[in-house]
């Protein structure tokens, strides 16, 4: 339980306010508990903030993984897990925030936990592997499976960001559409 109420607290803080600028004091505040019980859950910040990663992530690939794995054509996976991931994300505002401010979401992450490299590389494989499928059905242009996952989490990052700049007004079903408009003219033989 303890564990539940520090990782809440300190998603939302770390998004508010940055994770240089959150002290572990600011943690234990937030979550109701002393710095001593916070201690005996978390080493420290890095702890935290790769437990946050761990849950989240985990609950991701969990939705994720089970939209990719139906008996759709791969295509279809392909958007479906697309929607699920956008919708996921505004529902989770505040890994979001954390979420972009991480790194390139194309590009192999540097500078976390072996957990999150671990994690973007999972999340790059499975992918890709929808998009094989997808290619060998004729419905994708012929190509580097991992670059074409690649190009797909760079457009959703590119999309998220903006999201996020503008206030994140726009409903989640809306902002998904578009991204797939823009997934389907990078990716798809035919944009319908």
């Amino acid at each position: 339980m303890y564990r539940t109420l520090v990782v809440d607290a300190a998603e939302h803080l770390f998004a508010t306010r940055g994770y240089e600028r959150t002290k572990i004091q600011d943690i234990a505040a937030a979550s109701g508990l002393s710095l001593g019980t916070l201690y005996s859950v978390f080493e420290g910040k890095a702890d935290i903030v790769e437990a946050i990663h761990d849950e989240r992530l985990g609950e991701l690939f969990l939705l994720v993984s089970e939209t990719m794995a139906t008996g759709d054509k791969a295509a279809v996976r392909l958007i479906e897990g697309n929607r699920v991931f956008i919708r996921w994300l505004a529902e989770h505002p505040d890994f979001l925030r954390i979420h972009l401010g991480n790194s390139a979401w194309a590009s192999n992450p540097r500078g976390v936990s072996k957990g999150q490299v671990d994690a973007w590389h999972r999340g790059i494989h499975l992918i890709a592997a929808v998009i094989r499928q997808s290619m060998d059905e004729g419905d994708l242009h012929d190509g580097d499976p991992v670059l074409a996952a690649r190009l797909m989490v760079a457009v959703q990052q590119v999309f998220m960001s903006a999201w996020v700049e503008s206030g994140m007004d726009e409903a989640a079903n809306s902002l998904s559409k578009r991204m797939e408009t823009q997934i389907r003219r990078s990716l798809f033989r035919s944009t319908t």
